[in-house]
């Protein structure tokens, strides 16, 4: 795993908003305006990969709905396709994770996107962003906007870097997880290829490359073997199960019936000789 980085945010700036520095600001800059243009998510903004991302999203979040129901969490919500705006005034400035947890259920119906100064709209307590078009941009800008917004966990899944066989740039991996610290900062906790535990699932992320594209999976443990079930493996394997069960009750059942049966045959056996005997 790469060494943690300790990030500070550039919060003032005559050009767009920096990401990480690791300087203090001078008094020039701690007093200029933000230039937040360039950090704008537009409506139509493009999103690259979109149906291969999609699938990654789908199984994930049927497994995390999963781990849900194993782990009896009621009070919790996982979504798609909402975005989340922290800077009033700046309600394009916002972030669109592939995949969010909350920390409560909503009320519905959900808004049209999250904004984080009004009353019960929360960050979320994860997201996961999918690499997709300018890596570089994504792997430096993704922490710093996560960050502000107050999210304590974000997982950022590089699809290309997992799925390739020969290296490509040195600072592309699988996986990155970065986490809030106490007094504030962001760590990058994990980056590689190896299963990481994210702390608001309480598992381990794997990456799995069994099919075309890499899949994002959870494990219960450290292991990667010992995976959670998609909503529809699960619905699989206890009708399998049920199905296996039915069969050896059936299988019971014949026996016992064949068994009574070759009592009855004997104990017909039996009278038939005692009667036998009687008459002599």
């Amino acid at each position: 795993m790469a060494p943690c980085k300790r990030f500070e945010f550039l919060l003032n700036a005559r050009r767009a908003p920096r990401a990480l520095v690791l300087r203090d600001l001078s008094p020039e800059e701690a007093g200029a305006a933000i230039d937040w243009s360039g950090w704008y998510l537009p409506d139509d903004a493009e999103r690259p990969d979109r149906a291969a991302r999609a699938g990654v999203v789908r199984l994930l979040l049927s497994v995390v709905s999963q781990l849900a129901r194993e782990r009896g969490w009621a009070d919790w919500y996982a979504g798609t396709d909402h975005a989340f705006a922290w800077v009033q005034g700046e309600p394009l400035v916002r972030v669109l994770p592939d995949l969010y947890v909350l920390d409560h259920r909503p009320v519905p119906p959900l808004p049209r996107q999250w904004q984080t100064w009004l009353p019960g709209h929360r960050p979320p307590r994860l997201a996961l962003e999918i690499v997709a078009g300018d890596w570089r941009r994504a792997y430096e800008e993704a922490p710093a906007k996560y960050w502000q917004l107050g999210c304590p966990e974000l997982l950022l899944f590089d699809p290309e870097a997992a799925a390739a066989r020969a290296p490509l740039a040195e600072e592309r991996v699988p996986l990155q997880l970065y986490r809030r610290e106490p007094d504030g900062t962001y760590l990058r906790v994990h980056a590689g290829a190896d299963p990481l535990r994210v702390e608001a699932l309480d598992a381990h992320v794997v990456v799995l490359k069994d099919g075309p594209h890499p899949a994002l999976r959870v494990a219960r443990t450290s292991r990667a073997t010992d995976l959670v079930p998609a909503e529809e493996e699960a619905l699989r394997a206890e009708g399998e199960a049920r199905a296996v069960e039915q069969r050896a009750r059936a299988a019971e059942q014949r026996a016992r019936a064949a068994a009574e049966a070759r009592v009855r045959e004997l104990e017909a056996r039996v009278r038939d000789l005692e009667a036998r005997v009687a008459r002599r």
